[in-house]
């Protein structure tokens, strides 16, 4: 899918999860905006990605890294019958795993755990993602402006979990926020026509690298279903916050 749709779609996993983990309203959507970003994570195996793009010269370095690494990991792992015909594989390969999306938890979770992390990676989470969403709102004003916005939300979810003793999300949760959006990215491409190695490390009839995809794939970009898979968690996010998030406590 589009980093705009991946954006989208994390923005309701990391509110649904806030949600379901008893969260307030405020801070379900500072777990919304992290949960954004993080669905935008697995692309950093492509430096021309939204997320290989976000942060300039450092998200390009990483994912030119990364994708050294997922083209590295693939020859190592690639079953015989997978290196008779061997791919590339970089893009679509190691970073868009169930383990690896587990591993980008791990590092969100270390990192929260160190003084100013989770403040940090709330950032972080929260520019990239609403840096994403707010791109395709061009209503909003010229594209530096909404840059601004998306900035300034983020700079202002992370200043309060800084700043404010027991606010934001926990270092827990905000590792658990992270799997959810990096999952619910490989999902996303599980529903496309190039598919996900959703089984790797386990071999399947002679393949460890199959490119598992939903029986009803779409096209990436060219498909109304995935217009409608944007549009519904985006209408979706504030039905879950009204159903389910109280209100922060009057002090």
């Amino acid at each position: 899918m589009m980093g705009t749709s991946h954006a989208a779609t994390g923005v309701l996993a990391g509110g649904a999860v806030a949600v379901l983990c008893g969260t307030d309203v405020l801070a379900a959507l500072m777990c919304a905006t992290v949960g954004a970003g993080a669905a935008l994570l697995p692309d950093l195996d492509e430096p021309g990605s939204s997320a290989g793009r976000s942060l300039g010269r450092v998200t390009e370095l990483a994912s030119t890294g990364l994708r050294e690494l997922s083209r590295r990991v693939y020859l190592r792992t690639a079953t015989a019958r997978e290196l008779a015909a061997p791919k590339d594989g970089g893009h679509r390969y190691l970073t868009h795993t169930v383990p690896a999306c587990l591993v980008f938890a791990l590092v969100a979770l270390g990192v929260a755990l160190v003084p100013a992390g989770a403040a940090l990676v709330v950032f972080a989470m929260s520019a990239l993602g609403l840096g994403t969403v707010i791109r395709s709102w061009r209503s909003w004003g010229t594209a530096r402006r909404r840059r601004r916005v998306a900035l300034g939300t983020a700079a202002v979810f992370g200043a309060c979990t800084l700043l404010v003793q027991g606010y934001g999300p926990a270092p827990w949760l905000i590792g658990l926020v992270v799997f959810a959006g990096t999952l619910t990215h490989v999902l996303g491409d599980w529903l496309t026509r190039s598919g996900v190695p959703l089984a790797w490390p386990f071999t399947v009839r002679g393949k460890r690298w199959w490119m598992l995809r939903s029986p009803v794939a779409f096209q990436t970009g060219r498909s109304r279903v995935e217009v409608g898979i944007r549009v519904g968690a985006l209408i979706g996010f504030p039905v879950v916050l009204a159903l389910g998030a109280p209100l922060p406590p009057v002090a």
